[in-house]
Protein backbone atom coordinates (compact mmCIF):
# COMPACT_ATOMS: atom_id res chain seq x y z
CA UNK A 1 0.00 0.00 0.00
CA UNK A 2 1.25 3.51 -0.78
CA UNK A 3 1.23 6.15 1.88
CA UNK A 4 -0.71 8.54 -0.39
CA UNK A 5 -4.22 9.75 -1.03
CA UNK A 6 -5.49 9.93 -4.58
CA UNK A 7 -7.92 12.42 -6.03
CA UNK A 8 -9.74 11.99 -9.33
CA UNK A 9 -10.56 15.30 -10.99
CA UNK A 10 -13.46 15.79 -13.41
CA UNK A 11 -14.24 18.97 -15.30
CA UNK A 12 -17.53 20.78 -14.80
CA UNK A 13 -19.49 23.14 -17.05
CA UNK A 14 -17.44 26.30 -16.31
CA UNK A 15 -14.32 24.55 -17.62
CA UNK A 16 -16.13 23.62 -20.83
CA UNK A 17 -17.47 27.18 -21.12
CA UNK A 18 -13.91 28.53 -20.85
CA UNK A 19 -12.67 26.01 -23.40
CA UNK A 20 -15.43 27.03 -25.82
CA UNK A 21 -14.48 30.71 -25.40
CA UNK A 22 -10.97 30.14 -26.80
CA UNK A 23 -10.00 31.23 -30.32
CA UNK A 24 -9.97 27.67 -31.71
CA UNK A 25 -11.96 25.55 -29.27
CA UNK A 26 -11.95 21.78 -29.60
CA UNK A 27 -15.26 20.11 -30.32
CA UNK A 28 -15.88 18.69 -26.83
CA UNK A 29 -18.60 17.76 -24.43
CA UNK A 30 -18.30 17.21 -20.69
CA UNK A 31 -18.65 13.50 -21.33
CA UNK A 32 -15.68 13.58 -23.69
CA UNK A 33 -13.62 15.78 -21.33
CA UNK A 34 -14.20 13.35 -18.48
CA UNK A 35 -13.86 10.08 -20.35
CA UNK A 36 -10.46 9.37 -18.76
CA UNK A 37 -10.09 11.75 -15.80
CA UNK A 38 -6.67 12.28 -14.24
CA UNK A 39 -5.77 10.94 -10.82
CA UNK A 40 -3.35 12.90 -8.66
CA UNK A 41 -1.41 11.42 -5.76
CA UNK A 42 -1.33 13.65 -2.70
CA UNK A 43 -0.05 13.28 0.85
CA UNK A 44 -2.02 10.76 2.86
CA UNK A 45 -5.03 11.92 4.87
CA UNK A 46 -7.25 9.49 6.66
CA UNK A 47 -10.11 11.75 7.66
CA UNK A 48 -12.63 13.22 5.26
CA UNK A 49 -12.53 16.61 6.99
CA UNK A 50 -8.81 16.87 6.06
CA UNK A 51 -9.45 16.43 2.35
CA UNK A 52 -10.63 19.99 1.78
CA UNK A 53 -7.51 21.40 3.45
CA UNK A 54 -5.27 19.11 1.44
CA UNK A 55 -7.00 20.02 -1.80
CA UNK A 56 -6.62 23.69 -0.97
CA UNK A 57 -2.86 23.14 -0.66
CA UNK A 58 -2.62 21.62 -4.15
CA UNK A 59 -5.52 23.09 -6.16
CA UNK A 60 -3.32 25.59 -8.01
CA UNK A 61 -1.06 22.84 -9.40
CA UNK A 62 -4.04 20.74 -10.45
CA UNK A 63 -5.81 23.76 -11.98
CA UNK A 64 -2.75 24.68 -14.05
CA UNK A 65 -2.24 21.08 -15.14
CA UNK A 66 -5.83 20.80 -16.36
CA UNK A 67 -5.65 24.14 -18.21
CA UNK A 68 -2.30 23.25 -19.82
CA UNK A 69 -3.68 19.88 -20.86
CA UNK A 70 -6.16 21.64 -23.13
CA UNK A 71 -4.60 25.01 -23.92
CA UNK A 72 -0.94 26.00 -23.58
CA UNK A 73 -1.29 29.76 -24.13
CA UNK A 74 -1.17 30.91 -20.50
CA UNK A 75 -2.35 34.41 -21.39
CA UNK A 76 -5.73 32.87 -22.23
CA UNK A 77 -6.04 31.10 -18.89
CA UNK A 78 -8.40 32.60 -16.33
CA UNK A 79 -6.68 35.01 -13.98
CA UNK A 80 -7.06 35.04 -10.20
CA UNK A 81 -7.74 31.33 -9.98
CA UNK A 82 -9.03 30.88 -6.45
CA UNK A 83 -9.89 27.74 -4.53
CA UNK A 84 -13.55 28.74 -4.77
CA UNK A 85 -13.22 28.94 -8.55
CA UNK A 86 -11.45 25.57 -8.60
CA UNK A 87 -14.39 23.94 -6.80
CA UNK A 88 -16.81 25.54 -9.30
CA UNK A 89 -14.80 24.23 -12.27
CA UNK A 90 -13.86 20.74 -11.03
CA UNK A 91 -15.39 17.82 -9.18
CA UNK A 92 -12.91 15.95 -6.97
CA UNK A 93 -13.28 12.46 -5.55
CA UNK A 94 -10.78 11.22 -2.96
CA UNK A 95 -9.50 7.71 -2.34
CA UNK A 96 -7.52 7.14 0.82
CA UNK A 97 -6.42 3.64 -0.11
CA UNK A 98 -3.93 3.44 -2.96
CA UNK A 99 -2.29 0.08 -3.58
CA UNK A 100 0.59 -0.59 -5.96
CA UNK A 101 0.26 -4.12 -7.34
CA UNK A 102 3.24 -3.83 -9.69
CA UNK A 103 6.44 -5.67 -8.78
CA UNK A 104 9.68 -3.79 -9.20
CA UNK A 105 11.03 -0.41 -8.21
CA UNK A 106 8.91 1.68 -5.82
CA UNK A 107 7.03 4.61 -7.37
CA UNK A 108 9.21 7.60 -8.05
CA UNK A 109 12.38 5.53 -8.52
CA UNK A 110 11.71 4.05 -11.95
CA UNK A 111 13.98 5.16 -14.74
Amino acid sequence: MLNRSAVTVRMKQPFLDWLNSLPDPPDCTLELLNRDPPVYLLPFVDFQDQQEDLLEDFYDLIFEDRLAGWWTVEEDWPRDRTFKMFKEWFECKFSSIVQDLVDGEPLGLEM
